[in-house]
């Protein structure tokens, strides 16, 4: 909460406007029940011109009344800047501060809550920001300026006042110390709709083609019902605030008028008319002060009460922001940093006896990887599903931080060097071909944001997809939608490899990146990323024997061991995992026809 008070005094000049608009709003419209008091006099008196006196009495209210709606209307302007900009800067920091964090914490949290906490959260602070704003300065000041007169007026009818304010105190505490529980399970609770309807509108497809469409309709609905439960829960108790304030409100106003007319004498109703005149315009004055007294503490009390929801919300936030991403470049030594940076670039990677273990698993993902590559080398990663391949590749750019061993790169720890400089010089292609919405020219630049178009050409030339893209009517203008969607699964994977490739980069990384393209294709492919990629080194992991027979070292891997390391023909006679991968995808004589095949489409590239 001390954070969101900072970004509110950020803007302190657009915040002092607000208070000298509901200052001054709060005065005139204070002033209003003395005129009124006059006039009440002016009708009960004897004075020959309370005519003329009344309707000036009664032009001077009209004058305060636009007063109070020039200070009103310049309230809502400067406050609504206010709240604005601090919804503005919780959401670019909550949004770069979930683009820094590691793949760890990413996950601990989840897409779902995330979203919520940068839309649904935020939302709510930045409305609260907006009505206590108003409201923080407006109550006090209505009751120390209404207190003041009241006193004034008549010391004797602040009884009342002193009797139902602390009986509304009460309540209130009450009602804060009831509802703040209930706020907190209504955040958790839309956090939990939020992943039910994720999770339907990116299951869409799988959803229809099960016909689960009814199952998914019953799953929202549970949540939807039990989020509309603690909503209504806290209704309901708060749906109490208001018969009992106005009642109060209404016991008050009697009270008032009540003990001012018992003040009255009646013996003096005919020889004391001056006093008798003066006691009710006193009443009348005082009871119209404290409506608005009553008015700006029922308006603190709710605030009060929103605040435990403003405060889930902004502790859900906090949560996020708090968060130190524990990969990052804090403790680096800037001078190995400098020397890496300072180096000629060579492109050696190389594992060291590395071992990973995810948090919360009590059992490593991988264990003893050891593995070199070289610039124009390539090594390849394959092994059954589970097998600890991805985890692997995912070490390389710093996803996850080893858990033992080292991975060097040139030499360097890649700890020792700053996540910027790592990652520049590695391409990284995932498992899941991801495009952004935009255009062709515009993802292929995400690799390298000033490429020229005969850089992007040439990227595309070596990825196999120029040949469809020189189809599409607006070439590399052709418009991109979401996650690619409007693209074949194919043709997402090959513009995702031309992303990597444009960047020439030091390594180059392929997590089963080639698992929806054709064996003529991916043939191709290996072969253009040979003859043109001579300076990186390459990382490919694979499902397809197919895909790997030319690499320079295949790396197997079963549950999370690595079981064999070598050349194809070397891992056929010496790794028995391996021969039963071969033997699972090929025969014998298809492991030859698959060779010439390979060469064939060399052979066509080359043509």
């Amino acid at each position: 909460m001390l954070k969101l008070l900072k970004f509110v005094f950020n803007k302190w000049y657009f915040l002092l406007l607000t208070a000298i608009s509901i200052i001054g709003q709060c005065y005139l419209q204070l002033m209003l029940p003395e005129y009124m008091g006059k006039i009440t006099s002016l009708i009960m008196s004897d004075a020959e011109d309370k005519i003329t006196q009344i309707w000036i009495n009664g032009g001077w209210m009209m004058l305060i009344s636009v007063g109070v709606i020039i200070c009103c209307i310049s309230q809502h302007f400067f406050g609504a800047r206010v709240s604005s900009y601090v919804g503005k800067t919780l959401r670019e920091r909550v949004f770069k501060k979930v683009n820094s964090l590691s793949i760890t914490q990413f996950d601990s949290f989840g897409t779902a809550t995330l979203i919520t906490r940068t839309t649904n959260d935020i939302e709510q602070v930045k409305m609260y920001v907006l009505m206590s704003l108003r409201i923080v300065f407006m109550s006090p000041t209505y009751m120390i300026i209404g207190l003041i007169k009241t006193l004034t007026a008549d010391a004797k009818l602040a009884i009342v006042l002193a009797i139902t304010i602390p009986i509304i105190l009460v309540g209130v505490i009450i009602m804060v110390a009831v509802t703040t529980p209930m706020f907190k399970k209504i955040q958790t609770k839309t956090d939990n709709l939020t992943v039910v309807l994720r999770g339907n509108l990116t299951g869409i497809r799988v959803i229809r083609a099960y016909n689960q469409q009814e199952k998914e309709v019953n799953k929202f609905d549970f949540a939807n019902k039990d989020l509309t439960k603690t909503h209504a829960k806290v209704s309901r108790f708060l749906s109490f605030l208001n018969p009992i304030t106005n009642i109060i409100f209404n016991l008050a106003y009697i009270g008032i008028f009540a003990l001012g007319f018992s003040i009255i004498d009646g013996s003096n109703l005919i020889t004391n008319g001056t006093v008798i005149q003066e006691t009710i315009t006193n009443v009348s004055v005082t009871a119209q002060y404290s409506t608005q007294i009553m008015s700006s503490f029922l308006m603190l009390a709710m605030i009060i009460i929103m605040l435990p929801q403003a405060l889930a919300s902004s502790n859900r936030i906090n949560e996020v922001l708090n968060l130190e991403d524990p990969i990052n470049d804090n403790e680096l030594d800037k001078e190995i940093n400098e020397e890496f940076i300072a180096r000629k670039a060579k492109g050696v990677l190389k594992f060291d006896n590395v071992s990973f273990t995810y948090p919360g698993s009590s059992v490593p993902a991988i264990s003893n990887i050891s593995f070199e590559t070289k610039p124009g080398k390539t090594v390849a990663i394959i092994g059954s599903t589970g097998s600890g391949k991805s985890t692997v590749v995912n070490l390389i750019p710093r996803l996850y931080d080893v858990s033992e061993g080292e991975i060097t790169l040139d030499g360097f720890n890649i700890k020792n060097i700053s996540t910027k400089e790592l990652r520049e010089a590695i391409g990284f292609t995932p498992q899941k071909a991801l495009l952004f919405n935009g255009t062709i020219r515009s993802n292929i630049q995400f690799g390298k944001k000033d490429a020229t178009d005969e850089e992007i050409n040439k990227a595309l030339e070596i990825a196999q997809a120029q040949h469809f893209i020189s189809k599409l009517p607006e070439g590399l203008d052709a418009p991109v939608s979401q996650g690619g969607k409007n693209f074949s699964g194919g043709q997402k994977q090959r513009l995702t490899i031309a992303r990597s490739i444009i960047k020439q980069p030091e390594i180059l990384i392929f997590d089963d990146s080639f698992s929806a393209l054709d064996f003529s294709t991916d043939a191709k492919l290996r072969y253009a990323l040979k003859q043109n990629i001579k300076e990186s080194a390459m990382v490919i992991v694979a499902q397809r024997v197919s895909s790997i027979l030319d690499a320079d070292t295949i790396v197997v891997l079963n549950d999370g061991q690595m079981v064999g390391k070598g050349t194809h023909a070397q891992l056929l006679k010496s790794c028995p995992v391996y021969q039963d991968i071969v033997k699972s995808q090929l025969d014998p004589e298809e492991v030859e026809k698959t060779i010439q095949m390979m060469k064939e489409a060399t052979r066509e590239e080359v043509n």
